[in-house]
């Protein structure tokens, strides 16, 4: 008897597949056969489990001792009842007809499934391949976008203070004031609004520390609230 089977695929597979590129309808048709296939498949094993493990006869005395002995409690005659070792028995070999039967057709799903995927393979990799150009190219606006964004919110964090520092008569110029450089791996709207608060910029008055730390041996300064 099969008792397993090697899943060639999970439904989790398909989520590899990036939006944009279909699966050919033959091939979507006949991952939902195997999936009803496997169900079948699973739910005999559940059904039969009785008669299918390997202690099938020892499980089946111990039910008809256990019926036998209720029997003779309840003062009724245990011979009335019918054997359950009788029953897994003369049910063994059916089931494991079903059981193999349905392993076969799960298999069957399977070679077609792969049949289908090799045949679609050409027109999956020239969908894939121009996908992964536009992928490229999302990437390098997306990050050009965020360099952009970053660039805007150091300078205007820099400004604010600046403009702030002069106007409470803390400096007087551009050259006395102190920058705010960004941090590799700080989150850094975080770390700036914490940087401006320790300047008394914005925020609640809380106390701010400086801390130094190092990122791939390079030294960086972050900002957290005083513990």
């Amino acid at each position: 008897m099969s008792a397993n089977l090697t899943i060639t695929y999970t439904e989790a597979d398909t989520d590899l597949i990036p939006r944009g590129i279909t699966l050919p309808p033959a091939l979507t048709k006949a991952m939902e056969a195997r999936d009803k296939a496997y169900d079948a498949y699973g739910d005999a094993l559940i059904e039969y489990d009785d008669v299918l493990r390997d202690d099938y006869i020892k499980a089946a005395q111990e039910r008809d001792a256990a019926n036998a002995r209720a029997a003779v409690r309840s003062g009724t005659n245990p011979a009335d009842i019918p054997s359950e070792v009788e029953r897994v028995t003369s049910q063994r070999g059916t089931a494991m007809g079903i059981v193999n039967g349905l392993a076969d057709r799960v298999r069957e799903c399977d070679r077609e499934i792969y049949r289908l995927w090799v045949d679609a393979l050409p027109q999956v990799e020239a969908e894939l391949t121009e996908a992964h150009g536009k992928a490229e190219d999302a990437l390098r606006r997306a990050e050009a976008a965020y360099r952009a964004a970053r660039s805007s919110l150091t300078a205007t964090v820099n400004t604010l203070a600046y403009a702030s520092l002069m106007r409470r008569g803390v400096v007087r110029s551009s050259a006395d004031m102190p920058r705010y450089m960004v941090s590799a791996g700080a989150d850094l709207i975080e770390n700036s609004r914490l940087w401006l608060t320790n300047l008394g910029v914005i925020g609640e008055e809380r106390e701010v520390e400086a801390v130094r730390v190092f990122d791939n041996g390079i030294p960086q300064t972050i900002y957290r609230p005083k513990s």
